[in-house]
C-alpha cells in the first residue's frame, strides 16, 4: 500500500494569509503519506516566504526525500541572494531514483497574463520496484488548461512504468479536461461526490486538486485532511500496487 497526497501549499501561507511553514508540515505528517506532490513551493523567493527553500525546510523537518523543481525563476531579490524560485515538490519516504522537470511552458497563450508551467516528474523506488510519480500545476486560461494536458499525455504515454500523477488542475470534475483526463487515468476519489479543494475564507469552495493513477494502480480510499494551513485542502488517498499487492 501507498498513502498519496497532493497539496497546494501557497508558499506555506495559511488560510488567514500568514506564514507557517510548521502547520504545513503537520498537516503532511496528518496525512501520514509516503509521497506528497506539493505545489506553490518557494525558494529565496521573497520576505513572504523569508527566503527560505521550502521544500529542503519541509524534508528536513519530515524526514523525507525531496525533488524541487521550479517554473518560475526570476532574479535575485538584492542583497545578493540567489535567484527567486517557485515551483513544485514531491516528498517521499522512499528512495528518489531520478528526477526531471517536463517543461508545459511551450502551451502559452495569453502572454501578458503567462506564468511558466511544468509538470515534476520522480521515479521512486518501493520494495524493489519502480514508479513515476508526477506533480502538476495548471493555468488559470482554460485554453492552456487545454494545451497542457495534450502535452502531459503525450509525456506519460512514452512512460512504460506505473504511474501516479496529481497536482492542481485548476479544473472542476465536470470540465472537458477533467472530462478527458479521466479517459485516460482513474480518479483516486472515484465517480462519486467530490470534496471541496480551494476555499479562501468567505468562498462557497471549489473542486480542482486531483490524484490520478493509471491501471497499475487500484485506490482503496481517499479523504482529505482538515487544516488551515493552505487556501487548498490537502488530498490523501490510499493505493496498491496490483501487480506487486503484498508490498505496495
Amino acid at each position: 500500500m501507498l498513502t498519496v497526497m497532493s497539496f497546494n501549499i501557497a508558499s506555506g501561507k495559511r488560510i488567514d494569509g500568514k506564514l507557517d511553514l510548521e502547520l504545513t508540515a503537520q498537516a503532511i505528517e496528518q496525512g501520514k503519506v509516503d509521497v506528497a506532490g506539493l505545489q506553490e513551493v518557494d525558494r529565496n523567493f521573497s520576505s513572504r516566504s523569508r527566503f527560505w527553500d521550502q521544500a529542503k525546510w519541509l524534508s528536513n523537518r519530515l524526514g523525507m526525500h525531496m525533488a524541487y523543481e521550479p517554473n518560475l525563476v526570476d532574479r535575485g531579490a538584492g542583497g545578493g541572494r540567489p535567484k527567486r524560485e517557485y515551483g513544485n515538490a514531491i516528498l517521499s519516504r522512499y528512495p528518489i531514483v531520478s528526477s526531471q522537470n517536463h517543461d508545459l511552458s511551450a502551451v502559452e497563450v495569453h502572454p501578458e497574463e503567462f506564468e511558466p508551467r511544468g509538470m515534476l516528474e520522480a521515479v521512486i523506488e518501493v520494495a524493489g520496484r519502480r514508479f513515476s510519480f508526477y506533480n502538476t500545476h495548471l493555468s488559470l486560461i482554460d485554453e492552456e488548461v487545454d494545451r497542457s494536458l495534450t502535452e502531459i499525455l503525450t509525456i506519460v504515454t512514452d512512460n512504460p512504468l506505473p504511474q501516479v500523477l496529481v497536482g492542481d488542475f485548476n479544473a472542476a470534475p465536470s470540465t472537458k479536461h477533467i472530462k478527458r483526463f479521466s479517459k485516460h487515468f482513474y480518479n483516486a476519489f472515484g465517480s462519486g461526490p467530490y470534496p471541496d479543494t480551494y476555499k479562501k475564507q468567505g468562498d462557497h469552495g471549489q473542486k480542482i486538486d486531483y490524484i490520478f493513477h493509471d491501471a497499475h494502480f487500484q485506490a482503496i480510499e481517499a479523504w482529505t485532511i482538515d487544516t488551515e494551513a493552505s487556501d487548498h485542502v490537502p488530498i490523501v488517498a490510499k493505493i496498491r500496487n496490483l501487480q506487486n499487492s503484498n508490498n505496495f
